[in-house]
Parts: C-alpha cells; structure tokens; sequence
C-alpha cells in the first residue's frame, strides 16, 4: 500500500533532473567505451567511425558535467540562504561557491545544517547532515541505516517493515519500542531518505544527527526533516524522564 503525499510524514525528495541526465549521459558513454575495447572495432564499425566525434563529444561532456555541477551547488547555496532567512537562522559561508552552514533555534531546539564530503575511492561524495541538540542530554544512543547487503550480522527489531528496509543498533530496547509504537516515528523512519543510496540516525549524548548522501535543495523535504527530528527528540526526551 503506497502513501499519498499529504499522509506521509517525510515528503518524496524531488528528482533532481539535471543530475539524472548527467548520470545517464555518463553511462552511456561508459557504455560506448566498454563496448568498443571487449568487441573490437572490426565488430562496431559503425562505432569506429564515429570515434572522433565521440571523443570531441566526451571533451564536451566534462565540460558540461563541470558548469553542471557548479550549477547545482549554486542553486543548493541559494536555496539554503532563502531558508535561513526565512527562518531566522544565521549562516557562515567561507566563500561564494561553499555551501552555507546553517544554524539557529526553531522550536525550541539548537539545529545546525552543514554539507560535508567524504572519500570514497577516487570518488569525493556529498552528505547533507541535520543536526539537532536535545534539551538533556540521552542516556540512550543508536544508529539506525538504511539497509545494505554488508549489513549481514544485523540485530532485527521484530517489526517485519523496519527489518526489510533499515538496520537498527540500540542501547535501550524500551526507547526502541515507543519509537515503533507511535505511528508518526515509525513512518518517518521508513521515509527519510527513501532515494537516498546512504542514510543513517544517530543518537549519541545530546546530539540528535541525520546524515543523507546527496546535496539536497527541496525546501519542503528540508523542513519535514527536521520537523521529523523535533518529534523524535521529545519522544527520546519524555522517555528519558520516564526513565529507560
């Protein structure tokens, strides 16, 4: 059963389709090369023939791919300064062509918003990080991510949902069962991230942090979210009271 929009509590993240079209071109480029050098040209002489063009069109292509990605961080650092001004929040940028970072009080909590690179391989990979600061500090703490096939030895929730999508390590098993328990936690756990490739939750002293792979510039996706970690917060924060 698939959730309309308006009952879901993370909205489906936009396509970025400028990225889609710069992977797809990527691909087929790839693609071109691979087959050219397994086959031979004696095999793909309608390819052999077109090998310069193809070159010239690839020069072109990383060209493109170049002022396509400045493009992006530009219109991600535009909507990231809209944000913050209508929100009330201070920004730090080092320069034009970072991103801002973005922090400030809404709802009575201390959120930061940063973009952070990690190495991975020769590949340098963006990460969008929301980070939330909880009112007393948690004797509890998790990491919850997304589900991957080097997650073998993982410990199960019991909840058949969450197991099949998500890989859960918790310190407190009753924190665990109130956020499976209500409905809105439960559901934004599922949701956060869906198109993301990595995404992970952490809980660690009074530090609430989410982590998606990707530099996000949906405005309604970024204020969902952190709606989502408010939630999460009280609950984390009425629960500790009660005591784990």
């Amino acid at each position: 059963m698939y959730l309309s929009d308006t009952e879901r509590v993370i909205p489906r993240q936009r396509i970025n389709i400028v990225n889609l079209i710069t992977q797809g071109l990527l691909l087929l480029f790839v693609i071109l090369f691979l087959a050219q050098l397994i086959l031979g040209t004696n095999q793909l002489e309608w390819l052999a023939s077109f090998e310069s063009a193809l070159f010239i069109l690839f020069v072109v292509f990383i060209i493109l791919s170049g002022f396509i990605s400045l493009g992006v961080r530009w219109i991600q650092s535009r909507t990231w300064d809209a944000f913050a001004d209508e929100m009330g929040f201070q920004t730090e940028q080092k320069n034009w062509f970072s991103i801002p970072k973005i922090h400030g009080t809404y709802r009575g909590h201390r959120i930061t918003m940063a973009d952070s690179t990690e190495k991975t391989g020769r590949n340098t990979v963006h990460f969008t990080n929301f980070i939330l600061d909880l009112n007393t500090s948690s004797q509890s703490s998790f990491t919850i991510q997304k589900r991957s096939l080097t997650h073998f030895n993982r410990e199960l929730t019991n909840d058949a949902g969450v197991d099949k999508k998500l890989t859960v390590k918790i310190s407190s098993k009753k924190l665990l069962q109130q956020m499976l328990k209500t409905r809105r936690v439960r559901q934004g756990l599922l949701e956060l991230g869906e198109r993301a490739r990595t995404r992970a939750l952490f809980l660690n002293g009074k530090t609430l942090h989410y982590k998606e792979r990707g530099q996000i510039s949906d405005r309604e996706y970024i204020q969902a979210v952190l709606n989502y970690l408010i939630e999460l917060a009280k609950l984390i924060q009425r629960e500790e009271q009660i005591g784990f």
